[in-house]
């Protein structure tokens, strides 16, 4: 279906993109391509729809030639594309405009298109959101329209580009299972992915370093290899991981990228738990340099405080609905109301100042528009937000609650438009009107704090930077404003595992200055790791709230509302419905998880490792 014969390919005549690829991809194979951010991943996935053409080489899509002009019509309907953004795909005002204006391209007859779009909305779970405007959907059904686009088309492949980026858990598992049912009909699946997970159900991974083929071979071959993959800014699957610190505690497990093969393997290696050696408990909030919670009861002041909140988009829509419907009445398949009237539905919390409070909720939940409340971007059509116990909705209040309270969008970068790195960290203590000394000082502070070099790139534009780097430097341009508060909706999507890491441990390291944190994510994992309490809204209302500890404990209630567990708390589960008798109360990491069944392990086992 898809033959890269020595392919080279470079944006600015001089640093080559991709440098000699042979890729071969065969009708009907399921093929995941990995690698770091910048080693071409997007690039190559251009060529292979003709969007971008080889400077050297050769690129066959079903046997055509992407250099023939004559050929891209049908390259295009033959090989069908979801980016990395939704936002530069979708080109109707409806998303059911949008997911036709492909197939009608095409030339499909009117009664045969209505019909694919009643389908490819089902595919992604948005049957019922025909009418709706694309712009006032969320990020995560943006992207799912955007899948619907290219099903729409039929096409005879599918090039997916980190289209799980902005998906909930339980989107990614209908992509995943969607993208296999396509797969088992014939349809060759090409999908770009950061996720271990994803990648470990294809048939072949393939993985890029600098614009070369670095590793390919069965995801049981490839994602193994952990110091390669590191050394590539890439991580093996969590399965892997637990299986290599199983075996370090001399269980005789094997090295297995599918979480389900591993769970079988483990269980026949325990025996019952000795009276002398209880099952290790996971690990405390205090140790190795965790933050300690507050003690219940332990009061700190409030820096954020939501009271009744509820906010709706189209109000006057709102009321015309009937009194006492429910807003949360349908629910489509992959969980959302296309009905709802309330993008946000009594909610009640309050964050503490010098906490670190995650949220977290299905696509279209209402996490990005209860985050726009926190420093007045949106005001409440019914309650109350107070920041520092003033009311943000307040006129007189707007200047001193957006300077304490920083936000940070989906993709940071998008906030950039200086022409300079110094012009755009400075824009906002600019506009507080202090000193230019001040800010000065301040650009060279934030610039600092999120690891760039001031001398290096104050007189370089933003937009000649690395996607890693334009992200820190957003990430600055909020800093050096010197907020109180720091508000992130998923600062690490699109990031591969390493760049990730850093942000995450920026963030942390920030949060451990003072700065009260506030994160939006879809990885629980996440979440699970660095916050000290977790949100979960559900149909734009608050469906629990508490320790990481309590709220990943409701593991088939998460489930229910389109959420998952952290990587540990999947397995830990899976090995007690399997006999394993781990304690319910505790929050498993890998370490944890893996010192908890050494400690059930047989005495042939225990001995075994004694003696090594």
């Amino acid at each position: 279906m898809i033959d890269c014969t020595e392919l080279e390919f470079t944006y600015d005549g001089a640093r080559l993109a991709l440098r000699g690829i042979d890729l071969r991809i065969d009708a009907a194979e399921f093929v995941c391509i990995l690698g770091g951010n910048g080693s071409g991943k997007s690039t190559l996935a251009k060529h292979l729809n003709a969007l971008l053409l080889p400077d050297k080489g050769r690129v066959r899509v079903d046997g055509m030639d992407t250099a023939d002009p004559a050929n891209v019509y049908r390259i295009r309907s033959t090989a069908g594309m979801v980016f990395q953004n939704p936002d530069d795909q979708l080109v109707a005002s409806l998303v059911e405009d949008d997911v036709a204006f492909g197939p009608e391209n095409l030339g499909v007859p009117a009664d045969e298109l209505a019909q694919r779009v009643r389908d490819a909305l089902e595919e992604v779970g948005l049957t019922g959101f025909e009418r709706h405007e694309t712009y006032a959907l969320s990020g995560g059904q943006k992207q799912r329209v955007a899948i619907a686009g290219v099903l729409g088309m039929h096409p005879k492949a599918l090039v997916l580009d980190e289209a799980s980026a902005m998906l909930d858990p339980r989107g990614r598992s209908g992509l995943m299972r969607v993208c296999k049912e396509l797969n088992a009909r014939g349809m060759t699946v090409v999908m770009i992915t950061h996720s271990m997970e994803e990648a470990a159900q294809a048939d072949r991974v393939v993985v890029l370093d600098r614009g070369k083929v670095a590793l390919e071979g069965p995801p049981q071959e490839v994602l193994v290899r952990a110091d390669v993959l590191a050394g590539l800014n890439l991580e093996v699957p969590f399965s892997c991981e637990l299986s290599r610190k199983l075996q370090e505690r001399g269980l005789a497990v094997p090295l297995c990228v599918d979480e389900e093969k591993l769970a079988e393997a483990v269980p026949p290696l325990l025996g019952a738990p000795a009276a002398k050696e209880p099952c290790a408990p996971a690990r405390k909030p205090e140790e190795d340099g965790a933050r300690p919670t507050p003690k219940d009861g332990e009061a700190r002041p409030a820096a954020i405080e939501f009271q009744g909140v509820s906010y709706a988009y189209d109000p006057p829509k709102e009321k015309r609905k009937k009194r006492g419907q429910d807003a949360g009445g349908k629910q489509a398949k992959w969980g959302n109301d296309p009905d709802a009237a309330w993008a946000v539905r009594d909610v009640s919390f309050s964050v503490a100042a010098g906490e670190f409070f995650g949220i977290a909720g299905h696509t279209g939940s209402g996490k990005s528009t209860l985050i726009q409340h926190m420093n007045g971007i949106l005001h409440p059509t019914r309650g109350r937000v107070l920041v520092k116990g003033r009311d943000a909705s307040d006129k007189a209040n707007a200047s001193a609650v957006r300077a304490e309270v920083g936000v940070v969008f989906q993709y940071p970068e998008h906030q950039l438009f200086a022409d300079t790195v110094y012009n755009d960290v400075a824009f906002g203590p600019r506009n507080l009107r202090l000193a230019e000394d001040e800010v000065d000082a301040r650009v060279r502070e934030s610039l600092g704090l999120v690891g760039l070099d001031f001398d290096e790139l104050r007189d370089k534009s933003p937009f000649e930077l690395s996607g890693g780097q334009q992200r820190r430097v957003a990430f600055a341009g909020v800093l050096a404003m010197r907020p109180d508060v720091l508000v992130l909706d998923e600062p690490v999507a699109g990031l591969d595992p390493a760049a990730r890491r850093d942000f995450l441990d920026l963030i942390t390291s920030l949060h451990d200055k003072g700065l009260t944190v506030v994160m939006i994510s879809h990885s629980m994992d996440d979440l699970a790791s660095r916050c000290d309490r977790v949100l979960v809204l559900n149909e734009g209302a608050v469906f629990d709230l508490g320790t990481p500890e309590k709220v990943f404990s409701r593991a088939a209630e998460l489930n229910d509302v389109g959420l998952g567990l952290p990587s540990a708390q999947r397995m830990a589960n899976d090995l007690r419905a399997r006999g394993v008798p781990l304690p319910e109360e505790a929050l498993f990491d890998a370490d944890s998880l893996a010192a908890a069944l050494a400690t059930l392990a047989r005495p042939t086992v225990r001995e075994t490792e004694s003696a090594r």
